[in-house]
């Protein structure tokens, strides 16, 4: 590309931009090659303080809102006072002899212009297509690994914090997503998971105990185990909906979880009421952004710049709300949308002075003057040392403003900057005289600003003092209470080790459950099992008691066989004792409310008691004259056909019970 030449203007200012390409336009580019120079300058024909002699620098200007170049689109550069920018680039252009005012573009705040781009992105662009991107730039890391390389600096970039003098209280009226989530805050991600697992984990030993209490009522498995994860759920919120438990090991169970769910919700309700409550946040002493994190105080920063980048990386923590303009980060500050500003110190040598940035001169550089993170910024080019040469553009750049530096040429310059705009002086005002201020805004700027010099600012060196010694003293218990987790911000939250020890209760209590479940089914399953047996004797047909032709008939030759007398009635009603025993001993294992068995069991005693009146107490059959008559056979037959015939009665009842008795044993539920 053809190099233009010098073109020497009569009079300065007005000039308007002669790049018109749109911001990040690719494939445009007006870097020039200038290696015909810089081998001059190696051969030694040329010094380096001459090599750009003669030539019209294509630099690109930043010329957004808040920027140090006063351009206005309609007026070109402001012929007043074009801004430190435009001053340091005329006296760079006056000592190397190269001219710039009628070949340079402009750039704007990528947010502002609607683009989607970073600040490092439009430097990125600007190296490449440009001889000179004149800003404040930060070096940093990022920058230099995409070919950045920066001038000699004349900005102090350094990161500092900006806060208030008299940092009582804050009020927070921002409102964003994580305001909608706010009833998390009462315990952290640990305490929360744990609870979730406790629910699900409850659930199931639920289920376990009604299985082993046979009460899953031919339900599928999907449905049980979805039901009885939204009991626990449920239960959890102190809602009970166990219902009634009627074993020992649901009664442990209901126990347990009305327990820890009494714990955890009178906890939950206390922390929600002490965070969510409509107050002013006390603000403690803070002197760094890490402080700032661990107390939870948003921090309001310029989004884009090098500082809002440094704050996202090193600081993930941080309650950071990035700002488009300095203007709203000042803004956040002044309203109690934040309780401190990330800024760079020369920003706030320049903006501590200005009403529109410190109304009340009621800011302050925090730490007493402490860095953050020490940075300095320059004018940028592309690292080129062969392709274009630009690396010639930034040494000849580099030389002249290390003599500006030298002759305090730069000092002086910010100096008249910061004088040029300033409209309020911090050291001699009163907060008093605030009304007094609005009061005159509409008249002449000099002479409000010699009435505020006028007043006395006696007292108010000794009393910053003073509130500086106050905060260093505050400062040694509010870092103890923060470690104690105590105060401010995500500390209030409850945290797992403060809450372990009502989840371990329930855990072991319903590990408790599980184990008193599990005997008391196999003390009831062996308890069953011997009623089963005894039933099942009875019923055994080759028992003593029903020994003969038929199933529970006691026949006469058994009766005979004993010692070989007649059968008397006592013999006879041991054994029916016996029956009524055994009956009785099955009756137990019944439920409660079979009225129809009870019945049957009251009409055999009946009948039991007829047979009973038959036989005489003497044990003897009676006498009957008739000896040809059917009630006398012989000695003891009379008793015999008589009990025979009882006997085949009995028989189909008894058999009748012992069934209905199994059927109903199988189908008990224990509990």
């Amino acid at each position: 590309m053809m190099m233009t030449r010098f073109r020497r203007h009569e009079a300065l200012g007005g000039e308007k931009a002669f790049f018109t390409a749109p911001q990040m336009t690719p494939g445009v580019s007006h870097r020039q090659d200038v290696c015909d120079r810089y081998f001059a300058f190696q051969n030694g024909t040329m010094e380096l303080r001459d090599a750009l002699q003669g030539i019209q620098l294509n630099v690109l200007m930043g010329a957004y809102n808040g920027s140090y170049f006063n351009y206005d689109p309609e007026n070109g550069i402001d012929s007043i006072y074009p801004g430190i920018a435009g001053v340091l680039m005329d006296e760079l252009a006056k000592r190397a002899g190269f001219a710039w005012r009628g070949s340079f573009g402009i750039f704007t705040d990528p947010k502002g212009a609607d683009f989607n781009e970073s600040w490092t992105d439009v430097l990125a662009w600007g190296v490449e297509n440009y001889d000179l991107n004149v800003d404040w730039w930060a070096r940093n890391l990022e920058r230099m690994n995409m070919g950045v390389a920066f001038t000699k600096e004349w900005y102090d970039s350094s990161i500092i914090l900006i806060g208030k003098k008299d940092p009582d209280h804050f009020t927070d009226n921002h409102i964003g997503w994580s305001h909608f989530l706010n009833w998390l805050k009462p315990f952290n991600a640990a305490v929360w998971w744990t609870t979730v697992a406790t629910i699900i984990i409850s659930g199931m030993v639920f289920q376990v105990l009604e299985y082993l209490v046979d009460e899953r009522q031919d339900r599928k498995f999907w449905v049980w185990f979805s039901e009885n994860i939204y009991l626990s759920a449920m239960n959890a919120t102190q809602a009970y909906e166990y219902g009634t438990p009627k074993s020992v090991s649901s009664k442990i169970f209901g126990f347990s979880m009305a327990l820890w769910a009494l714990i955890l919700t009178a906890t939950y309700t206390a922390n929600l009421a002490s965070l969510l409550v409509d107050r002013q946040d006390k603000l403690l002493d803070v002197e760094t952004i890490e402080e700032a994190a661990v107390f939870g105080y948003p921090v309001c920063t310029f989004a884009g710049t090098n500082s809002d980048t440094y704050v996202e990386q090193v600081y993930p923590s941080a309650i950071r709300r990035p700002k488009s303009t300095i203007e709203e980060v000042y803004d956040g500050l002044n309203d109690g949308e934040c309780a401190f500003a990330v800024e760079v110190t020369q920003s706030w040598l320049g903006y501590k002075n200005k009403r529109q940035f410190n109304p009340t001169c009621n800011l302050e550089w925090i730490g007493d003057g402490r860095t953050i993170s020490p940075s300095s910024a320059g004018f940028a080019t592309k690292a080129d040392a062969g392709f274009k040469c630009t690396g010639l553009v930034r040494d000849v750049i580099n030389l002249h403003m290390e003599e500006l530096i030298s002759e305090g040429f730069i000092d002086d310059t910010w100096d008249y900057e910061n004088r040029r705009y300033q409209d309020v002086d911090c050291e001699t005002f009163r907060p008093e005289l605030l009304e007094e201020l609005n009061a005159e805004e509409g008249a002449d700027n000099e002479r409000r600003r010699s009435r505020r010099r006028m007043e006395s600012a006696v007292g108010s060196r000794e009393q910053t003092q003073s509130r500086r010694r106050h905060r260093r003293q505050l400062k040694a218990s509010t870092k103890a209470a923060s470690s104690a987790g105590a105060v401010g911000g995500d500390s209030e939250q409850m945290e797992l080790e403060a809450m372990i020890g009502s989840f371990f209760v329930h855990w072991m209590l319903m590990a408790i459950s599980i184990v008193v479940a599990i005997v008391n089914r196999y003390l009831k399953s062996r308890r069953r099992n011997l009623k089963l047996e005894r039933t099942k004797h009875v019923s055994n047909p080759e028992s003593d008691e029903f020994s003969g032709d038929h199933k529970g008939e006691v026949t006469c030759d058994k009766l005979r066989a004993q010692g070989g007398e007649e059968p008397n009635a006592s013999d006879l009603q041991r054994q029916i004792e016996d029956m009524k025993r055994s009956f009785e001993s099955s009756q137990a294992i019944m439920m409660k409310g079979q009225d129809e068995l009870r019945g049957q069991i009251a009409t055999l005693l009946g009948m039991m008691s007829e047979n009973k009146a038959v036989v005489p107490k003497s044990g003897r059959t009676k006498h009957v004259p008739n000896p040809e008559s059917d009630e006398f056979i012989g000695d003891g037959e009379v008793i015999c056909h008589k009990l025979r015939s009882r006997q085949d009665e009995l028989r189909g009842q008894i058999e009748t019970m012992l069934g209905t008795l199994h059927e109903k044993s199988s189908r008990t539920n224990v509990m």
